[in-house]
């Protein structure tokens, strides 16, 4: 079992042995074809791993504003309201579609597209107006170490990204009732792409995008591992209530036998099995919340047909 200098980070077991259970390693390489959104890579790694540690961004249960727990807040020209109360924050951008106001921070860890990572949020959207179809009173921009990533609009009726060619033109979208109450939403970037669920089904997903193009003041988009959530434009507004911004790193595998499958991972996050005959397509076989850092799945699938395996969040 070696660490490939072809695949980086991946690592591959001994091709002349299988694994009982209908797990078996990889008998060809890769580097042509790895498959994407895994974030177990391989899941013929053995022996201990470093655990999956969750990073609490916000948390409203605390009482404080998220510039009290690592965020920066700017509001120009000023009239934006923020409040505290309810296990949350409120941003109140409405007074005028001219107002911007939100918080941006540097994540505290390297955000890595090819491990993998998610930005878990707890938010509800009221109210939100926009005077431009490209434009959204709230955002979320989540920028990997490399710069690149992906900035999502949101209205109360639905959320679509932001394209970077041509730049910031509305892209993908899907629609759903963010004015209805609270969503959970799940935000992950894995090599090329991105995936959002919203309250565990998967509602948007498309490429990456690179807005270094982006040429205008301030500049965040040159920024590494950045991150901001609120209203960034003067053509639009919101009302956004978050009580809660989690950065969940990928899962790491500790071992795999049969009819089991075991790793660490971050307690009270729902994690999804999924298993395929050949790299390529990919079906759930089964979620398993995580009470502890370490977590088992005991319904790994044990039929003859060899199997791949992997762990996805959510």
């Amino acid at each position: 079992m070696n660490l490939c200098r072809r695949c980086p980070g991946m690592i591959h077991a001994n091709p002349a042995r299988a694994i009982p259970g209908g797990v078996r390693p990889l008998v060809r390489h890769l580097a042509t074809r790895p498959p994407r959104g895994n974030w177990l890579r391989c899941v013929f790694v053995f022996g201990l791993a470093t655990a999956a540690t969750a990073q609490v961004l916000y948390d409203g249960s605390l009482s404080t504003l998220p510039a009290a727990q690592g965020w920066s807040y700017a509001a120009l020209p000023g009239s934006a309201q923020q409040t505290q109360g309810g296990n949350a924050v409120r941003l109140l951008t409405t007074a005028t579609t001219l107002e911007t106001a939100g918080y941006a921070r540097v994540a505290p860890i390297p955000l890595e597209r090819e491990a993998g990572f998610n930005l878990v949020l707890r938010l509800h959207l009221p109210a939100e107006t926009h005077v431009r179809q490209d434009r959204a009173g709230f955002s979320v921009i989540v920028l990997a170490a490399d710069r690149r990533g992906v900035e999502l609009g949101f209205w109360t009726n639905l959320v679509f990204a932001q394209n970077d060619a041509p730049l910031f033109t509305h892209a993908e979208e899907a629609a759903h009732d963010f004015a209805a109450g609270f969503t959970d939403l799940v935000l992950s970037l894995r090599g090329e792409r991105y995936t959002l669920f919203a309250d565990g089904a998967l509602l948007l997903a498309g490429p990456v995008r690179d807005y270094t193009a982006f040429s205008g003041f301030p500049d965040v988009y040159e920024t590494p591992n950045f991150l901001f959530l609120g209203d960034n434009t003067t053509s639009a507004a919101a009302e956004v209530v978050l009580a809660s911004v989690v950065l969940v790193p990928a899962p790491h595998l500790q071992s795999a036998r049969p009819g089991v499958l075991e790793w660490t991972g971050v307690p009270g996050q729902v994690y999804t099995v999924e298993a395929s005959p050949d790299l390529k397509t990919w079906n759930s076989a089964g979620r398993v919340e995580a009470v502890g850092e370490q977590v088992r799945f005991t319904n790994a699938p044990t039929a003859s047909t060899p199997r791949y395996l992997r762990v996805t969040h959510p």
